[in-house]
């Protein structure tokens, strides 16, 4: 008797901290996705990534999408910057954030304190892939926010063939980093960036200016058609060639402001989000999934 009263009892308290707490079970009990952490040997160092992904799993046709962040930005910053995990509740994709070394990436020659150290991204970059997709069986793409931008160039300088596509949000090449190889390639600029120039008569701190490295990218990926052009309310203009070298295809997305920021989707205008989306996955430009 005194053993079903002291059950009794517990249920009490444990029904009762439920009923407290109610919401954040709730919350946790439906959550839709995963979030995992991993980490492996890269040479003399212990790297780590962040795996975001449905709880039920995906197919070998969802792509995974790996995304570098910016200067100085930790994965729960980039996570909340470039707004992807939406598509990975809708079932749609599976997102990895490598972890960067004291929250830089070596471009070579750039950026913080990975340059300095002259961490070698490019090796846990390949390792990586290597590790979320053996055998490349699923379409594999990578982003890059800034100095993550700098680092998608130059994995694709160095590796073309390591993935299926590559975004480079408001980040230049570093010199020496030459695309020499037709690749599906989306950039984003702003006519007002500091750091990236629109025109070689703008200032910035980087090179070359967007318009330059865009004409670069032309001609490496032999896209020699007219380009198809939209424009969305005065505020952002994207331009498309999808008939290039191999099949591939080149995107060029311009804000007239927004500087240097990761472009968020407005009323009138789709953000950096719905672009990346609908590049990598060749469908119409629509709402973030709900």
């Amino acid at each position: 008797m005194k053993r079903q009263l002291a059950l009794a009892a517990a249920f009490l308290v444990t029904l009762g901290v439920a009923v407290f707490a109610g919401v954040h079970i709730i919350g946790v009990i439906e959550r839709p996705t995963t979030n995992t952490m991993y980490s492996m040997k890269v040479g003399d160092l212990t790297r780590s990534w962040q795996v975001i992904a449905p709880v039920a799993g995906l197919p070998e046709s969802a792509p995974i999408i790996v995304v570098l962040s910016g200067l100085a930005a930790t994965n729960s910053q980039e996570i909340a910057r470039d707004r992807l995990v939406p598509y990975v509740a809708a079932d749609k994709t599976e997102l990895v954030y490598p972890v960067a070394i004291r929250e830089s990436w070596n471009a070579i020659g750039c950026c913080g304190a990975a340059a300095q150290l002259k961490v070698n991204d490019l090796a846990f970059l390949k390792a990586l892939v290597r590790a979320i997709d053996p055998g490349h069986r699923r379409p594999l793409y990578f982003v890059g926010y800034s100095n993550g931008a700098r680092m998608v160039y130059r994995l694709e300088c160095t590796d073309p063939g390591l993935f299926d596509g590559v975004a480079a949000v408001k980040g230049d090449p570093m010199p020496g980093c030459v695309v020499t190889k037709p690749q599906n390639i989306l950039v984003m600029s702003a006519i007002d960036d500091p750091w990236v120039p629109y025109t070689t008569a703008d200032k910035g701190r980087e090179t070359p200016a967007a318009t330059v490295q865009i004409a670069l990218l032309q001609m490496a990926l032999s896209c020699a058609e007219q380009p198809v052009v939209a424009t969305y309310h005065s505020i952002m203009t994207l331009t498309t060639w999808s008939a290039c070298g191999d099949g591939k295809r080149l995107a060029w997305a311009v804000w007239q402001s927004g500087g240097h920021q990761f472009p968020p989707p407005t009323t009138n205008s789709p953000g950096a989000n719905q672009l990346i989306w609908s590049f990598f996955t060749k469908t119409p430009i629509a709402p973030v999934p709900g």
